[in-house]
């Protein structure tokens, strides 16, 4: 009987081996306690980043509603209240001009309907102020709500 020839085994050169060391934990519970906290202070963060998304996405509806809103307000003002508005005769302001204090108490104060309201002062030369001409704007709007 013949004798077969062995061959030595050779390592797979394609596998690769791992690293044999090992670390030596001085105490293994309190680097579980400490890994566990730290795992309960991530998901409490991110409990608190979904909230704070949650709350931009809400943002986020609110801010869209107003600008359709604010769309539809304007399409409102522009094509139905703008209409009905007597035509001024001044030009628009350049600034925010507060009104007066005497003219802000007109407004206030509302006008019984039995009581007659003063005739409107003749038109002054065209040297008269900003202020005149909103007043007598005022008074002749007022004249003709009163007509209606």
């Amino acid at each position: 009987m013949a004798k077969k020839k062995i061959a030595p085994k050779k390592a797979p050169a394609a596998k690769e081996r791992e690293p044999e060391y090992m670390v030596q934990l001085g105490d293994p519970k309190m680097v579980r306690k400490d890994l566990l906290e730290s795992l309960r202070e991530i998901i409490i963060f991110m409990q608190g980043y979904e909230q704070f998304r949650k709350i931009q996405h809400e943002k986020i509806a609110v801010f869209n509603a107003l600008k359709e809103d604010l769309k539809e307000l304007r399409i409102l003002l522009d094509l139905k209240l703008k209409r009905r508005l007597p035509k001024g005769k001044m030009r628009p302001a350049l600034g925010n001009v507060p009104l007066p204090a005497a003219v802000a108490e007109e407004e206030k104060m509302e006008m019984p309907v039995e009581q007659k309201p003063a005739p409107p002062k003749p038109k002054a030369a065209p040297s008269r102020n900003d202020l005149d001409e909103l007043e007598a704007q005022l008074r002749d709007i007022e004249g003709e709500l009163r007509r209606v």
